[in-house]
């Protein structure tokens, strides 16, 4: 069977795989399960010229209703698993954030409770150098192991070579994230069961709650908070309707399954020109919208 019967999906629709529960389709998805099928896709050099987007758990990226007409990458299988070595674990980007809490938990493993309550996925997380509670993935980061489309290899880059900064991790152009080393520091088990549950309940008395919803829809400012600006910028209409503002959090949004994601952009819009107007600050977005 070839990679494109096993692995192709046509037309695949991120609205129904997304947090939010919008957005266009992905008009073709190749799922990778292991480094040879990366290797036959990329050897065509057809495939090698098309846009690339890597998908995640779809939970901080927004394709536009018009839909996204390049080459999709979803990875799977090898890059689900996590393997513990002396000195660090190498984690594949497919893992959850919120699976690699609980398992270094069952391994008493400290310094990983705080991805208890990110709801994306490793490689995600490495892409943005995603954080909470003061603490980033950088922090806890080795070396980043990647794949390089246009060499068709795997290469490694250390952290200390590469320039993470807030929101901005490994973002090399024509390459895939494929697994992180992490280091590894054991501590008491209770004690860090603890401290999942103090972030938990930090989470949802401070965020919306069952709801289609996509995290921080923008970036804090230097020594300023988003929610701040936005909340002094915008008049109570942003807290009603279809797509809206959280009441729990105003740098959160709340919107209807299956509605427009060019809606949604266009929401987004509106409150960052409310925000210039007001504090001539511009709001970047941390929610990763693909047109």
């Amino acid at each position: 069977m070839t990679l494109e019967n096993k692995n192709l999906v046509i037309n695949y629709s991120s609205a129904k795989y997304s947090w939010l529960k919008s957005g266009g389709k992905i008009s073709h998805l190749y799922k990778i399960y292991n480094q040879i099928d990366l290797s036959i896709l990329f050897s065509r050099n057809d495939i090698k010229v098309k846009s690339l987007l890597v998908i995640g758990n779809l939970s901080n990226t927004l394709i536009k209703d018009e839909g996204f007409k390049g080459i999709g990458i979803k990875l799977l299988g090898d890059f689900a698993n996590i393997q513990i070595y002396s000195d660090y674990m190498l984690v594949g980007a497919a893992v959850l954030d919120n699976y690699l809490s609980k398992f270094c938990y069952q391994k008493s493993i400290s310094g990983y409770e705080f991805l208890y309550t990110i709801p994306g996925s490793i490689g995600g997380n490495i892409y943005m150098n995603a954080g909470c509670y003061k603490q980033e993935i950088k922090d806890k980061l080795i070396s980043v192991i990647y794949f390089d489309i246009n060499d068709n290899k795997i290469y490694e880059k250390n952290i200390k070579n590469l320039q993470f900064d807030y929101r901005r991790g490994f973002q090399k152009n024509n390459t895939i994230i494929l697994y992180g080393k992490f280091k590894i520091s054991h501590g008491n088990q209770k004690n860090i069961k603890k401290l999942m549950h103090e972030y938990e309940e930090i989470r949802n008395k401070s965020q919306p709650q069952k709801v289609n919803c996509c995290g921080s829809i923008f970036k804090n400012p230097i020594n300023q908070s988003a929610w701040k600006l936005i909340k002094s910028s915008i008049d109570e209409s942003f807290y009603t309707g279809p797509i809206k503002l959280s009441k729990a959090h105003s740098n959160f949004f709340e919107n209807e399954p299956y509605i427009s994601a060019n809606n949604i952009d266009l929401f987004i819009s509106k409150i960052q020109k409310r925000v210039k107007d007001k504090h001539n600050i511009i709001l970047e977005k941390e929610l990763r919208i693909i047109d």
